[in-house]
């Protein structure tokens, strides 16, 4: 009887460590799904100063065709 409980015990033991990896897996999905967020952020980020920049030289260049 102490040998099926012992079983028994080491069974349940073992089927509830192996459940850990598909956790596991989820966390390294949301972490890769992280890093190409702020990937895209950034991206945008530049993209952003960018226009900014590009729009300050145009508005440069109005002031400068409407004063001649």
């Amino acid at each position: 009887m102490k040998k099926v409980l012992l079983i028994a015990t080491f069974s349940l033991l073992f089927i509830g460590c192996n459940m850990n990896p598909s956790k596991e897996a989820r966390i390294q999905s949301l972490e890769t799904e992280m890093k190409q967020t702020t990937d895209k952020i950034n991206e945008l980020i530049i993209r952003i100063q960018s226009l900014e920049d590009i729009n300050e030289q145009l508005k440069t260049k109005v002031i400068e065709l409407e004063n001649p």
